[in-house]
């Protein structure tokens, strides 16, 4: 029932919001029993679905019958319900996880068209999943964008530990209504726990009396994500060791960002 965006008002890759997402989207399938959704609305970028499914070891994927293009042709003839939903979406952990496909579109009047009814659509898969997770297209001038946030909620702000970046980031986490109006956890990118700009000198200096979380770089999982292995690495070392394993430290980050959101989230579960 609920629905969470991970978004931000700068575009910067040192943000990491699409891996934040995938980390998000499989420590949820990997440390509960609810059914969701991992979707994005970005134009020509299918780096969250290539997280999953590496495209030149796979079988040639059918565009026109899947993700959220099938979905705007049913909507528009109208017959789209929230249970038929499932059937175009893909399967990532059988029962728990499913991954909607963004669009294909490679112009930008179909794009423009798209993201009209993407609002509209993920209402519906709201309707049949417990949570849906959307990578949102980052900035605050596309109407679109503003309705999803509007439906959100909670928003995952993501920031990176650029001091100038935080400057405005914080800014505008003050200032802007829809940052006021809904919970927001901020999450920090491509995070170095060796930084001066720990999350904590950064809540300091920034008078955030909240906690700061945090995804760490870490090279297996971006290799894993490039390479279409993201649910693999999960599945390999979800129970790694602080002390033994160098991939302890991020999962039990991305495990801690999780639980927080599921906290923040569960009496918009506990409804359905």
């Amino acid at each position: 029932m609920p629905i969470v965006s991970f978004w931000s008002t700068e575009d910067s890759a040192q943000l990491c919001s699409t891996a934040t997402a995938v980390a998000t989207a499989m420590m949820v399938s990997t440390r509960t029993k609810y059914k969701t959704l991992v979707t994005q609305t970005h134009y020509s970028d299918l780096s969250l679905e290539y997280s999953f499914f590496n495209p030149d070891k796979r079988t040639k994927l059918d565009t026109s019958d899947t993700g959220i293009d099938a979905l705007d042709r049913l909507l528009r003839s109208n017959k789209l319900t929230p249970e038929n939903i499932p059937n175009y979406a893909t399967p990532i952990m059988k029962g728990r996880l499913e991954l909607l496909y963004g669009t294909f579109k490679n112009d930008t009047d179909s794009y423009s068209r798209i993201l009209e009814t993407m609002p509209i659509i993920i209402d519906y898969a709201n309707q049949f999943y417990d949570i849906v997770l959307v990578d949102l297209n980052k900035g605050y001038d596309s109407a679109e964008v503003n309705a999803i946030l509007q439906k959100s909620d909670l928003i995952v702000f993501n920031m990176s530990q650029s001091k100038h970046m935080l400057k405005k980031l914080f800014k505008d986490m003050n200032t802007l209504k829809i940052l006021q109006e809904k919970p927001v956890i901020p999450v920090l990118g491509r995070y170095d726990r060796y930084s001066a700009y720990s999350e904590r000198n950064i809540a300091r200096s920034f008078n955030y009396k909240k906690k700061i979380y945090t995804i760490p770089y870490n090279t297996q999982f971006f290799d894993a994500c490039n390479q279409g292995e993201a649910a693999r690495y999960f599945i390999d070392y979800s129970n790694a060791d602080m002390g033994t394993d160098r991939n302890g430290f991020f999962i039990s980050e991305v495990a801690n960002l999780t639980d927080a959101i599921v906290e923040a989230i569960k009496p918009k579960i506990s409804e359905r």
